[in-house]
Formats: C-alpha cells, sequence, structure tokens
C-alpha cells in the first residue's frame, strides 16, 4: 500500500469497502459492512460509532483528538475488504 493515500480512503469507504487499520498499535475498524458506516477499535465496544454517513462518521472520529485526515501519515492501513 506503499501509494495508498486519504484519497483512496475516501474512495473504499465510499465504495462500501471495510478498512482495518492501525494507529499507534491500536487496530481499528472502519467502514459500511452492515449498511451502516461504523467505526470502532478492537475488543473495545464502547469504541463503536455510528455515522448517518461517511461524512458524518469520519467527522465524529477523533483518534488523539484529532480526525483520521490530520493523524493519516502515522495510520497503516492493514486490510481492506
Amino acid at each position: 500500500m506503499d501509494h495508498y493515500n486519504y484519497g483512496n480512503f475516501l474512495e473504499d469507504l465510499r465504495a462500501g469497502r471495510e478498512i482495518h487499520f492501525i494507529y499507534k498499535e491500536e487496530n481499528y475498524y472502519i467502514g459500511c459492512g452492515t449498511g451502516q458506516f461504523m467505526f470502532w477499535r478492537f475488543y473495545d465496544s464502547t469504541s463503536e460509532m455510528i455515522g448517518k454517513d461517511l461524512d458524518d462518521l469520519l467527522r465524529q472520529v477523533q483518534l488523539d483528538g484529532m480526525q483520521i485526515k490530520q493523524v493519516w501519515d502515522c495510520i497503516h492501513i492493514d486490510m481492506i475488504f
């Protein structure tokens, strides 16, 4: 995923794909696997967020108080489904 950028990330999410990524040694999920845009940290049910659409979800998600776009360079994409 050498050339995978934030724009690719958004395209994949809008196409209904699910993405697992790592940020600071924690594993996260974001996607639309159940017909709803969802985000969570693995093994932490209290971290689950649901957005009415992708933009709403991305506004809600905070990693160290910042949006995904702001910490993009620190994110490692693990898998895309």
